[in-house]
């Protein structure tokens, strides 16, 4: 979320040479555990020590357990990369703000927390499934970009894990049915399965989109296309990056949702879409989690913790590639 891309990071697993690679150019792959892929056996504190190249950017791959995070390995670095990797203490520091913003029963649906260097694919955070019905997920965070200006500033790293938790929390595997088809789905099809009726994107895309389809169909042939999209329906969107497609939508709202210090009125669509997620009881456990974790100011309460004001983090004014729906970096 900025002028850094928010675009998220597949891996392909090459096979023959039991080799992990991050790549975006292949929607169909799916992640293996590094361990997995390579056949190795992790030492007894579970790091399996420097065992892989990484191709953008890969420094460190962890382990989720709970809440705590161990080593699964040290990627091949050298240089900036390398201090990177031995500066531990920056990872525990990362994890421990991801903690804060992820309940522990949320985070069962991730495995895995990878700590990259953002300026090989320009990216702040990503999320992708792990196993083909959705039901793990790893998150990756720029460590670059964690500390750009300091640790979280401005609220921009808080920022970038709500949202890419807010593709977890909408796109996992009680939310879309990764056994059917796009040509059977007879609801909303994201890209990595078949939403349920009462999913929370399906209804998003029933209520706001459906009504606009066709025309954003034609919008996603180009930039240009989809600025004048996006200009006509401005008033559907909390912020313009929200306009790339439903996927990057729904996180947005999610993570505007949790932002707003006060309950929006409903005057505009995006307002509504929004109220969706108060009719939720789940989703509004999960925002009053994080506004009490994070000591976000009430009406009143003094300020204690920074996040992007609704629609100011550095990336709300971009768009992204609306034609990517299993490759979801930012």
């Amino acid at each position: 979320m900025r002028n850094i891309k928010r675009i998220i990071i597949p891996v392909l697993i090459v096979l023959s040479i039991f080799a992990v690679n991050v790549s975006c150019s292949n929607d169909e792959e799916i992640v293996l555990n590094p361990t997995e892929a390579s056949g190795e056996t992790p030492d007894s504190d579970g790091d399996s020590g420097t065992t892989a190249e990484g191709s953008e950017g890969e420094i460190t791959l962890y382990k989720v357990t709970g809440n705590e995070i161990s080593k699964i390995q040290d990627y091949k670095v050298t240089g900036k990369d390398l201090e990177y990797q031995k500066d531990v203490a920056k990872h525990k520091e990362i994890w421990s703000l991801v903690k804060k913003i992820v309940p522990v029963e949320q985070l069962k649906k991730m495995s895995e927390f990878l700590i990259y260097n953002g300026e090989v694919t320009g990216s702040a955070g990503f999320v992708i499934e792990i196993k083909r019905d959705l039901s793990d997920w790893r998150m990756g965070i720029a460590i670059n970009y964690a500390y750009e200006g300091g640790f979280n500033a401005r609220g921009e790293l808080a920022y970038t894990i709500i949202h890419e938790f807010g593709h977890v929390l909408t796109l996992n595997d009680t939310q879309l049915d990764a056994a059917v088809t796009q040509e059977s789905c007879k609801n909303y099809f994201p890209g990595e399965g078949c939403a349920f009726e009462k999913s929370y994107i399906n209804e998003l895309h029933s209520k706001f989109w459906n009504d606009i389809w066709s025309e954003y169909q034609d919008a996603k042939k180009d930039e240009s296309a989809q600025q004048k999209f996006y200009e006509k329906y401005k008033e559907r969107y909390v912020t313009q990056y929200a306009s790339t497609n439903p996927g990057e939508d729904i996180a947005e709202v999610f993570a505007t949702f949790t932002t707003l210090k006060e309950k929006p009125e409903g005057k505009t669509i995006a307002e509504k879409k929004i109220l969706l997620m108060y009719n939720r009881e789940e989703l509004v456990n999960f925002r009053d989690h994080i506004r009490k974790n994070l000591a976000l100011r009430k009406k009143g309460d003094a300020v204690t913790f920074e996040l992007p004001k609704p629609g100011t983090w550095k990336q709300a004014n971009s768009f992204g590639n609306p034609h990517k729906t299993k490759c979801r970096r930012h």
